[in-house]
């Protein structure tokens, strides 16, 4: 009998250097029930050609330039996984990241989504350091400590899809922190699990959104987490 199936969409928009190296991260993992999604936002870049060798093992989706939110959105629309993992084309998956966090997800069912710690590489794929990602198990914490700044890496997330239906998809009137934003809707429906296992490696080239962060963006999420958190944030 199989586990339990998990979706992984990767969202890509003209990163055809790194798409490769992120598909392969994933169809090279040990976990044996995946659905791997490449949701294409418009590339220019050839990317279409280059998915071609791989569409036996993935599903191909082109839909026009809208940004990372809608690209995101489309994949969740065509998972059918009972957990979702989200990849950008620029990561990549380290060791049993899949087993490791279903592992984890089906011990917990109050967990509607974890996290891992991760490495950082250059974009040449060189390692740089790692990142211990904060965790605190006490949800009064964990918000308040999520309040001050986004600790946690999209791209080791695993969610719960029965949790995601409940709270709703990416904001797509965020251009950015629309994860952020989604991790607030989260904790206030369900509670998070977290590996300290450097399972992801996150590429830091120069291009990376984080890099030229839309402030406006997070001061919006955080009055929607004043919202829904009166009682902790104010």
């Amino acid at each position: 009998m199989l586990p339990p199936k998990v979706s992984v969409v990767i969202p890509t928009y003209n990163h055809a250097r790194y798409l490769p190296y992120a598909l392969e991260s994933v169809l090279q993992q040990s976990y044996p029930n995946l659905e791997v999604l490449v949701v294409d936002d418009g590339s220019t870049d050839g990317t279409s050609e280059l998915m071609k060798p791989y569409l036996p093992k993935i599903r191909y989706l082109f839909k026009e330039n809208k940004g990372t939110p809608s690209t995101l959105n489309l994949g969740l629309l065509h998972s059918t996984g009972k957990y979702i993992c989200w990849l950008s084309a620029d990561d990549a998956f380290l060791g049993d990241k899949v087993a490791k966090q279903v592992a984890l997800m089906e011990s917990e069912p109050s967990f509607g989504f974890s996290y891992t710690s991760f490495i950082v590489m250059d974009g040449n794929g060189h390692v740089q350091y790692e990142v211990n990602s904060p965790y605190y198990p006490d949800k009064k914490e964990m918000v308040k400590n999520l309040f001050q700044g986004c600790f946690i890496n999209g791209s080791s997330v695993m969610m719960r899809s029965s949790a995601l239906k409940q709270i709703g998809n990416f904001d797509e009137n965020l251009p950015q922190a629309h994860d952020y934003d989604l991790w607030f809707r989260f904790l206030r429906a369900y509670n998070c699990g977290f590996l300290n296992d450097y399972l992801l490696a996150y590429r830091w080239h120069g291009g990376n959104m984080s890099q030229n962060p839309d402030e406006a963006c997070s001061l919006v999420v955080r009055e929607r987490a004043r919202q829904l958190f009166p009682e902790w944030l104010n």
